[in-house]
């Protein structure tokens, strides 16, 4: 899509994101050669309230893995397994697919099975994106990010994105992980899941996309950060690597992820592959380089971070599932999802030997808890 064929307001916009990328570069190189580090003494997550850090530190080591865990299921209605566990631990969130479906039965089951005994209830989580990317054909959006950036406008986008996250809402859904932030040509592995490979127009779509989602009162995620759009293969399949240099990530990938900060975006999904220009051989979401030190310190984000689909091939060619939990979380990740039971196996046990022999500093894991109990609390799941 051609800059020209923007509309005055996106001009604007364009205007001003080009400005917070100068600024955002200069930090770079302030930054560049400072050491994230790591602080031994409790603190609280830049963003999180007072009583919301207090209620993750009071949870046992137990209650603390369990709040940092995004998991799908079998199942589709009540007689599911794993319904019955949620009455037993208070995960932190549910993945609901394809498989499952989105009936009024199920939904009901969740919820009613998360509020039990006045326990913390999970987020109920949908990717939804569009077209023949939806987990649900029955809900919307039936357009495509391709279909949407094709038009160019944000006020399509916002329209677009408001309709699907009202569906969700309605159905039951508390977050989705969507609108796909990255820069991608029709070459690229994501294809039409992505709106444009115009840096600005995706930054400006990103952002109205979000606008629309909290104009339905539904939290949205957009992924895969630091940018995939340039992706050797989806990480999905196995490893993937950004050969990209820092300086062309900053003017490119990382512009709509600027935008989304910018529209205080509840959450981010951190992306599975291996950037050249901070760690060559370790997953972003795997990377305290990306998760802790580019998001957090560089780009000052204070949500949820969540991690791509550990169980995707990027992570199994080269680690276990629960290896990669537990070096996610240590890197600075908050929600770990895995979407298929199957490789669910051995995680909760994994990181719970990692905190109590002290590879799992209890102070990461109690942030990365209290992080997601904000995003409930922003999102309507607990009350303040």
């Amino acid at each position: 899509m051609s800059a020209s064929r923007l509309s005055p307001l996106l001009r604007r916009g364009s205007a001003v994101l080009a400005l917070v990328a100068i600024c955002v570069g200069a930090w770079f190189l302030f930054l560049r050669d400072e050491d994230a580090g790591t602080d031994p003494e409790p603190r609280r997550a830049k963003g999180v309230p007072a009583d919301i850090d207090q209620l993750a530190r009071s949870m046992s080591t137990a209650e603390q893995v369990d709040q940092v865990l995004l998991l799908g299921f079998e199942g589709t209605d009540s007689s599911a397994p794993f319904v019955a566990e949620l009455a037993e631990r208070q995960i932190g969130g549910v993945l609901v697919g394809p498989d499952n479906g989105v009936s009024p039965e199920l939904m009901d089951s969740l919820r009613r099975a998360g509020r039990s005994d006045d326990r913390i209830p999970p987020l109920l989580v949908a990717a939804q994106e569009g077209g023949i990317y939806r987990a649900f054909e029955e809900l919307p959006p039936q357009e495509r990010a391709l279909d949407i950036g094709d038009q160019g406008s944000v006020e399509t986008a916002e329209a677009w994105a408001q309709e699907t996250a009202k569906a969700l809402r309605d159905a039951g859904f508390h977050l989705n992980l969507f609108p796909v932030a990255d820069v991608a040509t029709l070459n690229s592995p994501l294809g039409g899941r992505a709106f444009s490979d115009d840096p600005t127009l995706t930054a400006s779509l990103t952002a109205a996309t979000l606008r629309g989602c909290a104009a339905a009162e539904l939290g949205c995620a957009p992924l895969h950060f630091p940018g995939l759009g340039a992706a050797s293969q989806d990480t999905a399949q196995g490893p993937a690597t950004v050969s990209l240099d820092e300086s062309s990530l900053a003017d490119r990938d990382l512009l709509p992820f600027f935008a989304a900060i910018t529209e205080r975006a509840p959450a981010l999904v951190l992306s599975l592959a291996f950037y050249s220009a901070y760690d060559p051989v370790t997953p972003a979401a795997l990377t305290p380089r990306i998760a802790e030190r580019l998001l957090r310190i560089e780009l000052g984000y204070e949500g949820a971070a969540i991690t791509s689909d550990l169980g995707s091939g990027a992570v199994q060619a080269t680690a276990s599932v629960p290896a990669a939990a537990v070096d996610a979380l240590r890197a600075g990740s908050d929600l770990l999802q895995i979407a298929f039971p199957e490789d669910q196996d051995g995680v909760r046990e994994a990181l719970l030997a990692a905190a109590e022999s002290g590879e799992l500093p209890r102070n990461r894991l109690a942030e990365a808890a209290s992080r997601v109990l904000e995003l409930k609390r922003r999102l309507g799941v607990i009350e303040e």
